[in-house]
Parts: structure tokens; sequence; C-alpha cells
């Protein structure tokens, strides 16, 4: 029952921070937008080594995923367009890799085209299995979230002893495919556990019931543009 209606709260637009790698394009950017998605690109930068390590170590290709990257193209007149990159080697800091996406800007450049690049051309990592669930894509993840106004944080909770206790659902332990890992703060996932133990206090001095120990699914709003929380 949970995982069904789950999924439709998950599909909820307003809820929603969904992405697939070959979608997420960015092209002549204005101030603003550089402004916002700076952050994400310094923490997929930052935790890329690691991502690498996998990738060499053959990890991506048992687990039947795959890595693409964001890179920058740029012309002679300063035009820059992201694109998303399938890698297909690594050589040190070196790689290989294929467009995934269309590109919009550029004739020289089109999906399908072998690239060469360096590690400090990398701007965001994602690694996406066969049904698009991802891991990473901060920035993808932070431009939607913009897009979308508020998203959905879904904790599992429990009544226990008397108290209740909220734990921060994130894609990998709730099974869910739209996931906002990385791009809200551990400091606004604790308020909004917070701010749902205190809801649910109310409810049962209220006079609802909760089965002890029983564990039960709820989701606070956060909005990403003014930083508003709501459970």
């Amino acid at each position: 029952m949970f995982s069904r209606l789950f999924c439709v709260i998950s599909l909820l637009a307003v809820l929603c921070v969904c992405g697939h790698a070959a979608e997420d394009k960015l092209f002549n950017m204005n101030t603003d937008m550089e402004k916002l998605i700076a952050p994400y690109m310094e923490k997929a930068k930052s935790t890329f080594p690691a991502v690498k390590k996998k990738y060499i170590a053959g990890d991506y290709v048992r687990e039947k995923r795959q890595l693409d990257v964001q890179i920058e193209l740029a012309d002679k007149d300063g035009m820059k367009e992201m694109v998303f990159v399938h890698v297909t080697q690594c050589l040190e800091n070196r790689f290989q890799g294929i467009i995934v996406n269309e590109i919009q800007l550029f004739k020289e450049y089109k999906k399908g085209d072998e690239v060469s690049f360096t590690q400090d051309q990398v701007k965001n990592w994602v690694v996406v299995d066969s049904l698009g669930n991802e891991e990473g894509n901060y920035v993808g993840k932070a431009i939607e979230a913009f897009d979308s106004g508020i998203v959905g944080v879904f904790f599992e909770g429990v009544f226990k002893k008397g108290k209740f206790e909220f734990k921060y659902q994130d894609a990998k332990s709730a099974k869910y495919q739209n996931s906002i890992d990385g791009i809200v703060s551990q400091e606004t996932i604790a308020e909004l556990a917070k701010q749902l133990k205190a809801l649910f206090e109310k409810k049962r001095r209220e006079g609802q019931k909760f089965e002890e120990g029983k564990p039960f699914f709820t989701y606070g709003i956060y909005d990403f543009r003014t930083g508003e929380l709501k459970p």
C-alpha cells in the first residue's frame, strides 16, 4: 500500500525533482542561473574524484550503471553550452566519451560524436542505471528544483515509547527516482524533521492514534527559491 501511495505522491509536479542525464542541458546561461548552480558545480567537482576511482575500478560496470559527465563546449565567439557525455575511457586525467544529448548551439557537434576532455572540464556528473535512477546530477537537480519552486522531502516516521522519530528517506533507502539528495542541506532536513515531530505530537494530543513501533511515511515541503519550510 505504501509503495503505491509513495509513487503517486512522488509524481506530483510540485513536489518532484525529476531529471534524466541526457535532458539536463544548459546553454547561454544568464548571471542569475550561473550564480544558482555555482555551489552545485563545486559539489560535483569535489565529489568527482571518488566517482572516477569507482569508474576505473569497474564498479559501475559490475553494477550495470553508466557514468555520464557534463562538460562545457565553447566557440570562438564565446558562446557556451553544457552537454552530457557518456564516459567510455579514462587514462589518468584524460577522458573519452560520447555526447548523449542533442546539441542546441554548435553545428560542429552532434549527438553521438566522440569527444576527448580533461578532468578539470567536468562540471557535473551522474551515475544512472537502466531504469533512470540517478546518483549525483547535483546541477540538474538544482535547476529542476528551482523551476518547480517547491520540492518534497520524504521521511520515515515511527512512534516509539511515547515519542516520534523521523528519518530522512534518501533515494537508496526509499527506492524512488525523484531524489533531492545532495541539493537540500542536512540543516534543512533536520529542521523539517523537527517540525514534523511537532506536527505529529499535536495530532496525537488531538486524539489521532499511532501504532507503537510501526513505521509510517510522510513528507515536508521545501521552497527552493525562498527557503521556506512547511511540514
